[in-house]
């Protein structure tokens, strides 16, 4: 068995099992033998493992994911791969002694979703282990998403790793922490609530632009409990993930609320595919608005015509272009106001509202995904990125808006 750094409710760490035997690592040379720039080492180059990071524990054998689903054995652990999607593991949780969650490479993430979703969503209680290519440096925020356990490589030692615990206080990820202060939490609902309360009071036609991202869920959520007269609409542009159009369906079935779709003109999209091809917005950064002002702009300009009113689930932590970001501005465009009630939030509040009003999620966060748009525009990103480093990923960052927060003055 090799070492195991087990953390306690008081997130105290303990180290046991053997120190295992470790390689005299290779002595660094110098690039060309010396000749040339010194600075410069042959690093060796660390390749992600072709299967699991391991396959046992010390109670026997790991079970995959659809092992375990496909014949229960009471008192085995599974192992879970960053891809694999925990949401199956609701109601088919009992009987597991242990749930271990592989990081096979540095920089994905997706474990961390996985250790959220276990602990807030699906309420499993029992050991939870993460295990592969973790570091010191990442101890802190693992325990904080809900691990109780670390297993440690075969390089690594186990007194930085427990030291680890407490001098790394800054996760790579956020996420609802254990311990987190619940009255920095009731404070954001309180504030959030009577924003949205003004907000109806104030005007007659207000609506909210949701994307159905977790801020629009948290938004929606806010407006079905209060019972407020602000009406809801997405944009469906023909390249939304399946994921995203399921959770429509889900939102409506569970606030018992309509959501309405508006969609791009038939005969711009046919012109722009002619033109352009199905996926020109690959080729320039004037396509991929041209594509978004088709599929986005003119369906927005649709939906707000006769409005008074929007909001929006916007947040200064989402990019640098959102940075300056006020809670309440003024399109001028459209000569009416527009609301940012979550500019403020923290993706950390964002979640933890989730998870206090058990709010519906895109299954895409699951996947590591963080900032959604269309499909063939979003990808997932790495802990540490910036939100929205998965949008339109080929262009530079400054350019990364699509025309629908554009036109607007902070009152």
């Amino acid at each position: 068995m090799t070492l195991l750094l087990s953390i306690n409710a008081d997130g105290e760490g303990r180290i046991s099992g053997a120190t295992p035997e470790r390689a005299v690592p290779p002595r660094p040379v110098p690039a060309n033998d010396g000749h040339g720039d010194v600075r410069k080492k042959i690093v060796p180059i660390v390749r992600p493992p072709a299967g699991p990071s391991a396959t046992a524990w010390e109670g026997g054998s790991y079970l995959t994911l659809a092992e375990w689903l496909d014949a229960p054995k009471p008192g085995s652990a599974i192992l879970l791969q960053p891809a694999d999607d925990v949401r199956q593991l609701a109601d088919r949780l009992d009987g597991l002694a242990l749930i271990a969650v592989d990081f096979p490479r540095i920089g994905d993430g997706r474990g961390y979703t996985h250790a959220f979703f276990l602990r807030e969503r699906l309420g499993y209680k029992g050991p939870l282990r993460a295990l592969g290519a973790v570091t010191a440096d990442q101890v802190n925020a693992l325990a904080r998403v809900g691990f109780d356990s670390i297993s440690l490589r075969a390089d690594q030692l186990a007194d930085p790793a427990e030291a680890a615990l407490h001098t790394f206080t800054v996760p790579y990820q956020g996420g609802v922490f254990r311990g987190r202060d619940t009255a920095n939490l009731k404070a954001r609902i309180r504030l959030l609530e009577l924003d949205l309360a003004e907000v109806a009071r104030r005007h007659e036609s207000p609506a909210l632009a949701s994307s159905l991202s977790a801020e629009d869920m948290v938004i929606t959520d806010a407006i079905a409990r209060l019972g407020l007269p602000i009406d809801i609409f997405t944009l469906d542009t023909g390249r939304l993930h399946a994921e995203t159009l399921a959770l429509i369906e889900v939102t409506a079935a569970r606030y018992g609320i309509e959501i309405t779709r508006y969609q791009p003109e038939a005969d711009a999209v046919a012109k722009y595919v002619t033109t352009y091809g199905e996926n020109g917005f690959y080729d320039g950064v004037a396509q991929r608005k041209e594509c978004c002002a088709i599929r986005k702009v003119k369906p927005l300009a649709n939906a707000l015509a006769g409005r008074d009113a929007w909001l929006t689930g916007q947040r200064r932590e989402q990019g640098v272009t959102r940075s300056a970001l006020g809670e309440r501005e003024n399109d001028e465009e459209r000569g009416i106001a527009k609301y940012n009630p979550l500019a403020v939030w923290s993706w950390a509040d964002v979640l933890a509202y989730a998870a206090h009003f058990d709010v519906p999620m895109n299954a895409l966060y699951a996947r590591g995904y963080v900032s959604i748009g269309c499909e063939p525009c979003t990808k997932a990103v790495r802990p540490g990125e910036d939100p929205r480093a998965g949008r339109w990923w080929w262009e530079n960052q400054e350019s990364r808006e699509c025309g629908l927060h554009t036109n607007v003055k902070t009152n």
